[in-house]
Parts: structure tokens; C-alpha cells; sequence
């Protein structure tokens, strides 16, 4: 059996690298005691964690793995190298071990440290002397801006805002779920501020939260046009000097960031909502006789049709087959949402759709 404390403290000493040619021989000894791992192992879950990440254990995948990776190393040099020159070689792997240990306890105190930094900042960030809504309750409430602007906030949210907005920007804070109709005024943007990233409007209604399946953060906007990008003061010190990411969002986008990749994904939201009224569509159209909100009496072109909702919901939908556009459809389709319009003419036709980003793309064989 070895002494403990000193191990430890000679451990210790070699990670912070202030140890002695002595006192790593001296390491190199001990290491090889019989209770050398379980005290390794109690060092790694309790004294590093707790020392650096503020008392979180770590994980057990990662102890295992550090464990793993260590008796791996010990079975192979046993098959590998000739007797005699065993025990320089478990000196070696004693230092990779304590090295291997330290690279995984590394990353994921950086990761703890990481997400820590990005939060206090964020929360820090906000003005001392603003204004905090908080709705503890189980019902969203709306809550009114100076400018009128108002924000419908979800249950276990909060939102934090000036009680005047003097400078050129309007600036709020948003911690969970809220749903923000803004007051247009050019002159001043409006940006909403939540955690990693920033939603820049001047007039316009959309929606931000957390996926609560990945906890990625999600804009989705409903009219007008909006840029988000991530916020400066909130990405690690390695991304500052990157080229800050932004995507443009119009009506039924909506940008998912990854909080883990840090990069943003468009696609169409969830709810597809009607841009303008049907009559102007029709009217807009060459075919002059157009049907009248989506009931076809007659055989009409399937191309007909997908000019009429792309008009109507702002969304393109392209064909992986001209053919399809040789197809008729006869049927009432006035009550569906976009998606399920879309979805029984699709299989009226043997054709199927996908969403593709922000656009759709119909596939099957047509009809010729």
C-alpha cells in the first residue's frame, strides 16, 4: 500500500508541473502500487472535479473511459514488450496515463468552464438598471414596450428592458420563450438579446425558444424580415477573431443555432401561415379563370397549383421531375393548412415531398 497523501500531492505537482527529477522517480514508484488507481480514480471524480468546475463529479462515461484507455495500454505492453524492459516501459505509459487523464478532465472542465462563462457573460451583459419581467406563472402574459412593441412571455421566462429606450437601438434581454411583435421604426432596430445569439429587427412579428428535445435555440419569423447572429460577447475567446455568423429570415423561416457547433440552419417553420389573401393571388395570376380558394372542379395543372401556394405562403417548391408538372388535380383543398394541401396532391399524383432547407421539393415519376 502506498501513502496516499503523498501520492497525491506528488500527482499534483507533476500536473502543474513543478515536480523534480526526485520527485518524479519517486512518482513513478508509487504509481506502480497496488492501490496507485483507486486513488487516481478518487483524485480524478472528487479533488479535480471539484477543484476546477465548482463540485461537479464527472461524468462516468469519461471515468470509464479514462480507465479503459489506461488497462488497455497495461494488457498490450504486456504482449508487446520483452520482460526486461517492462518496467521502463510502465514508467512511460505511467506518465501517457496521468496525460491521457488530463485530457479528458481538460475537456470537460473546459466545456463546464465554457458554458459557465457564456451564461455569467450573457447575464452580466445586462444593464444593471433595466427593467425585469419574469412570468412564474403557468400562463403567458403580454408585456408592453414603451415603443408599443409587445411580447407574449411564456411560462418560466423572463425578459429584461429599458424603461425608455434613449439610445439608437432598442435592446432587450430574453431568457426562454417569448413571442415578439415589434413596432416598426427604422430608425431604431430592435434586438433581442438570448444568450448566444442576436435577433435584429426594425418592424416585424416572430418568435424565439429552445428546442427543449436538443436545446438548440430557435427564431422563427412570422411577417417582415429579420437578422440573427451570434452574439460577440457570449462565443469563446478562439471564435472572437472568426467572422461573426448571420442569416436573414422572411416570413415562414425559421434559423436553428447550434449551441454545441455554433453555426445557424434555415428551414421552414413549423406553422406555415397564409402571406397575402387568396383573391390578390388569383388575381395576380395569368389564367384569369383560376378557381376560387383551392377547390378545383375541374382537372386543373398540378404547376397551376404550386404557383398558387408558393405565392400564397412565400415558399418555393421546385419538382426533381418535370413530368410532375404534366399531372391534373380535381379536388377541394380550401380548408388544409400548406402541408396537408401539399400532402394530397402529392398523393393524388404517386408523387411525395420533402422539406429542403427553406424551399420544397416534390419527387415521383409524373405523368406524361
Amino acid at each position: 500500500m502506498i501513502d496516499e497523501l503523498r501520492y497525491i500531492k506528488l500527482l499534483k505537482k507533476y500536473l502543474d508541473d513543478h515536480i523534480n527529477e526526485s520527485e518524479l522517480n519517486e512518482l513513478f514508484t508509487l504509481n506502480e502500487g497496488k492501490n496507485s488507481e483507486e486513488i487516481l480514480g478518487k483524485m480524478i471524480s472528487k479533488d479535480l472535479a471539484t477543484d476546477l468546475s465548482g463540485g461537479q463529479d464527472l461524468p462516468f462515461e469519461i471515468k470509464e473511459e479514462i480507465f479503459r484507455k489506461i488497462l488497455t495500454s497495461e494488457k498490450n505492453t504486456n504482449k508487446i514488450f520483452i520482460l526486461n524492459n517492462r518496467k521502463k516501459v510502465l514508467q512511460i505509459l505511467s506518465v501517457a496515463a496521468m496525460i491521457l487523464v488530463i485530457f479528458f478532465v481538460s475537456i470537460y472542465l473546459n466545456s463546464l468552464r465554457s458554458n459557465k462563462a457564456n451564461t455569467v457573460t450573457f447575464l452580466t451583459s445586462i444593464p444593471t438598471n433595466n427593467i425585469k419581467k419574469v412570468n412564474n406563472s403557468s400562463q403567458p402574459f403580454d408585456v408592453v414596450l414603451e415603443d408599443g412593441s409587445t411580447v407574449k412571455l411564456s411560462p418560466n421566462s423572463s425578459l429584461s428592458f429599458p424603461e425608455h429606450f434613449h439610445n439608437e437601438k432598442r435592446e432587450v434581454y430574453l431568457t426562454g420563450e417569448g413571442f415578439f411583435e415589434v413596432t416598426k421604426n427604422p430608425q431604431k432596430p430592435f434586438l433581442v438579446y438570448y444568450n448566444n445569439i442576436v435577433t435584429k429587427v426594425l418592424g416585424t412579428s416572430f418568435k424565439i425558444k429552445t428546442n427543449d428535445t436538443n436545446k438548440n435555440v430557435e427564431v422563427t419569423v412570422i411577417t417582415g424580415r429579420v437578422q440573427v447572429f451570434e452574439n460577440r460577447n457570449v462565443v469563446s475567446a478562439d471564435d472572437k477573431d472568426k467572422n461573426i455568423k448571420n442569416v436573414i429570415l422572411v416570413p415562414n423561416q425559421k434559423a436553428l443555432y447550434n449551441t454545441t457547433l455554433h453555426n445557424f440552419e434555415t428551414t421552414l417553420a413549423d406553422s406555415i401561415h397564409a402571406l397575402v389573401k387568396i383573391k390578390d393571388i388569383e388575381n395576380s395570376l395569368e389564367n384569369e379563370s383560376a378557381p376560387q380558394s383551392f377547390i378545383f372542379e375541374k382537372a386543373t395543372s398540378v404547376k397551376q397549383i404550386f404557383t398558387q401556394l408558393s405565392k400564397l405562403y412565400g415558399v418555393e417548391i421546385i419538382v426533381a421531375n418535370d413530368n410532375i408538372y404534366n399531372c391534373f388535380f380535381t379536388g377541394d383543398i380550401s380548408t388544409q393548412g400548406m402541408f396537408e394541401k401539399l400532402k394530397i396532391v402529392s398523393i393524388t399524383i404517386g408523387a411525395s415531398y420533402e422539406i429542403k432547407g427553406t424551399k420544397i421539393l416534390v419527387s415521383g415519376k409524373g405523368c406524361r
